[in-house]
């Protein structure tokens, strides 16, 4: 249990930091990564439908993006280091609506290709990297539970983008969709990090300075250090196996004779679990050593596997692997930015992010077309969900081996594995 010195402590972060939470959770929900994956299911059919092509040509538009973030995440890090987080972000989010709505103008396939590549590169600053690290400068001994509360905003839009961008399509065919989504990070994002959106400098009245820790690593440092390379690999192993199960989990249902109907209703709970696993991951977080919660919580689609490749329990065995998909999901940006922080501490936080987030966004990439692959090799799911089961609880466990926190102050005796 805290003690009293640490819940006022905790108390104290959040008076102070609650509006840098609420622009962060609205950031991520109108940012990178939430506006093109859950509308991009929504905008395939009208514009496959527009253009005369192909669903595999339309879902490269993400692709693109992709691509695009992959290009520009690093020297984000570096810049967010150099200058800070607020003048990146808007210069980001306005860079971002104007992209948007200039979807809605391509004339042609590879418009939208291009428009998508170079939004991704100037709106890169609305990534999980600058939101997460201004949550890192602001909060030390709740930090777990802030950084839940802030990555939650992904989680929302999950849960409402597809039905506004739905009613969009609807009302304002996929052009007018484009501007309408354009519209979230104008209407909300921006003016919300315009007020509310500061660097932790000591230049306010009521902020105080951040604290660097002598222990705080260089860049060089920390690519000679093999906790950089377990991280990688682990996240790398979990996030092609969650992205896959993600984008599989749909045709996977349909083939068992599950309605497509009920097979969307089952992949929504995904979206759900997500906001509650953000918030339960930070908790936990704060309070328990962070490889052990993500062995615990990233470990749990194995069992979605094992679920989905027997069939077993129908639809409600469905909703089950559906959550516990929704529960992985939901804490890999977590622990990624929590264990960023107490292995490496603040002064090089944006440049290491950016090349764990890159390797993240690669592994997604790779992880659904192997899935798809593996399914026109073999005719069915199952060989490659009993790989992903195994390389589920592999990455997981792989961040044991991280040991110890190594920032000074960074931990208390519950954070810590017995020696």
């Amino acid at each position: 249990m805290a003690s009293t010195d640490h819940a006022a402590t905790v108390g104290e972060e959040f008076r102070r930091g609650w509006k840098i939470i609420l622009v962060a959770a609205v950031g991520l929900g109108c940012g990178l990564s939430a506006l093109p994956i859950y509308s991009t299911g929504v905008l395939t059919k009208p514009l496959t439908l527009a253009f005369g092509i192909s669903r595999g040509d339309v879902q490269s538009v993400y692709t693109w993006m992709t691509i695009g973030n992959l290009i520009a995440a690093p020297f984000l890090g570096i810049a967010i280091d150099r200058v800070g987080v607020r003048k990146i972000t808007l210069i980001s989010v306005a860079c971002l609506s104007i992209g948007w709505a200039m979807m809605g103008l391509a004339q042609s396939l590879w418009q939208l290709y291009a428009i998508g590549f170079a939004l991704s590169v100037f709106g890169v600053g609305t990534v999980p990297i600058t939101w997460t690290r201004v949550i890192i400068d602001w909060f030390d001994k709740g930090r777990g539970f802030a950084l839940g509360l802030a990555l939650a905003g992904t989680g929302i839009a999950a849960v409402l983008l597809p039905i506004y961008t739905t009613w969009l399509v609807t009302n304002y065919t996929w052009r007018g969709a484009y501007v309408g989504i354009a519209a979230l990070p104008a209407l909300l994002a921006l003016p919300l990090s315009y007020f509310l959106l500061h660097d932790r400098t000591g230049s306010a009245p009521t902020q105080a300075p951040r604290v660097e820790q002598k222990s705080d690593a260089e860049f060089s440092e920390v690519l000679k250090s093999y906790h950089f390379w377990v991280m990688n690999l682990a996240f790398f192993l979990v996030g092609a196996c969650v992205a896959g199960l993600i984008s599989s989990l749909v045709p996977i249902l349909t083939d068992r004779g599950i309605t497509p109907a009920s097979a969307a209703g089952v992949a929504s709970i995904i979206g759900v679990t997500v906001i509650f696993s953000r918030i339960g991951t930070g908790f936990l977080l704060d309070r328990f050593w962070a490889p052990g919660v993500a062995l615990l919580l990233l470990s749990v689609p194995a069992v979605a596997c094992f679920i989905l490749a027997s069939g077993i329990g129908g639809i409600p065995g469905a909703m089950i692997a559906a959550a516990s998909i929704g529960l992985a999901a939901g804490a890999e940006f977590d622990v990624m930015s929590f264990i960023v922080g107490k292995y490496f501490g603040q002064r090089r936080y944006g440049i290491i992010y950016a090349c764990l987030y890159a390797v993240f966004k690669l592994s997604a990439g790779v992880g659904a077309p192997v899935f798809g692959y593996s399914f026109d090799a073999n005719h069915n799911y199952n060989f490659i969900l009993y790989v992903a089961a195994v390389a589920l609880v592999a990455g997981s466990a792989l961040l044991l081996a991280l040991g110890p926190y190594r920032i000074v102050g960074s931990h208390t005796p519950e954070a810590q594995p017995a020696k």
